[in-house]
């Protein structure tokens, strides 16, 4: 703080004498006497009053320069506002906000393209505080799932392998959880595994430090009362899929190589194949799905007992996002669920979607992990169809594989 200079000025008195000429009449001489206005220098600093509320000392140790501070109440929606304005703190630079009231704030700071570079969760902010920004994270990893996860792993998205286990010597058990700290920020893919490295839960393109949690659900196991009753791994046609069956709009073609694919020539077009041995009110079915072409293309299931008349499941990889829509009467009526984010979606190769009917809910799965559920007591009986959507863009290939069907009996 600049040190305050007081001025002060002594106070002259002026006196003036009056002699009346003769000077012989005896009179009292009148005496004036002036007091000098008061001054003070106008450029006199003044004190300034001091902020009320905390200060936060920044330190800058991330090697990225920090153009944005958000500090905002924990329990907001939002960020809010940020705290720097028109500063900006260097690597290696310290800078102090102030005013900040007493309270519990997540605190971030992001770079020139408000890209995080660091987040501090729930901070308990009162009296002088310090934060050292280094740009690496940490989250919390919550295991609800039924298995103990002894590997945890944490590779950027675009990575070729999962890399090294996170974990060490720790486990995470049923319903504990714990801290992983010192991930450099980016975007990730989490695997939680168990003893015998096999998945639990994968979540993708996890934007750290952004994220401060995962809870781990695990996979839904079937149903008790669950019975097996068709697999098909396309490694022939004996069941007679395809068959090189082309419309105007699409190319069914027969399996090769373990797989079913259909060329969808069309845009925003549907198109799907029956599975018919059977039709059933409690089910599971599952299939594995990927396509080429489109990037908005989705893969696809369903149930229903035509083709006006179908509960229709899709997923969408390339913004990670599931629906399940409703096509009855042969109209598409108000959307059971609407495009709604998942990150056990895979935004790349092949993802594995379930649908279950039991007792008029009907649940879908992504990967084996529970994404979302719907009750309604529509098509009491069906069968179960599979296949794509294309949006944008038409000449798009649906591959499908390993497609099981399982009654609850």
């Amino acid at each position: 703080m600049k040190n305050i200079h007081w001025i002060s000025a002594a106070a002259a008195v002026l006196v003036l004498a009056g002699l009346a000429c003769g000077g012989g009449d005896g009179e009292t001489p009148t005496v004036i006497v002036e007091e000098p206005p008061t001054t003070i220098p106008t450029n006199t600093p003044q004190p300034q009053p001091q902020p009320e509320g905390t200060t936060l000392e920044i330190t800058n140790n991330s090697g990225v320069a920090v153009w944005y501070v958000y500090i905002s109440p924990a329990d907001a929606d939002e960020w809010g506002e940020d705290w720097l304005g028109d500063e900006m703190i260097d690597p290696g630079e310290t800078h102090t906000i102030v005013g900040i009231p007493e309270g519990t704030y997540d605190v971030k700071a992001a770079d020139e393209n408000n890209e995080t570079i660091q987040v501090t969760w729930e901070a308990k902010v009162e009296g002088d505080m310090t934060w050292d920004i280094t740009g690496l994270s940490s989250f919390e990893v919550v295991n609800n799932s039924d298995d103990a996860i002894y590997y945890l792993y944490i590779a950027l998205s675009d990575a070729a392998t999962w890399g090294e286990d996170w974990l060490g010597d720790q486990v995470i058990e049923p319903g504990a959880s714990f801290v992983v700290d010192g991930v450099p920020r980016g975007t990730y893919d989490i695997k939680a595994a168990e003893d015998d490295d096999s998945s639990v839960e994968i979540v993708y393109n996890i934007s750290l430090p952004e994220k401060n949690n995962w809870t781990v659900v695990g996979k839904t196991p079937l149903p008790g009362n669950a019975v097996l009753r068709f697999e098909e791994a396309f490694e022939d046609n004996r069941n007679n899929w395809g068959l090189d069956t082309e419309t105007e709009n699409v190319f069914y073609m027969s399996p090769a190589g373990g797989e079913y694919c259909m060329l969808i020539k069309s845009d925003n077009f549907t198109a799907w194949e029956w599975y018919e041995p059977f039709r059933t009110d409690e089910f599971v079915a599952e299939v594995g799905c990927y396509f080429e072409g489109a990037e908005d293309a989705t893969c696809g299931l369903g149930f229903g007992p035509d083709g006006d008349n179908i509960y229709w499941y899709e997923v969408s990889p390339s913004d990670q996002t599931f629906a399940l829509f409703l096509l009855e009467n042969g109209s598409w009526q108000e959307n059971l669920i609407d495009w709604t984010v998942s990150r056990n979606i895979s935004p790349s190769g092949a993802n594995y979607l379930s649908m279950e009917r039991l007792e008029g809910v009907v649940s879908l799965y992504v990967n084996g992990v529970l994404i979302g559920q719907v009750n309604s007591d529509r098509f009491p009986e069906g069968r179960v169809g599979l296949g794509g959507s294309t949006y944008s863009e038409g000449n798009t290939t649906v591959c499908l594989d390993n497609l099981r069907v399982w009654r609850l009996e």
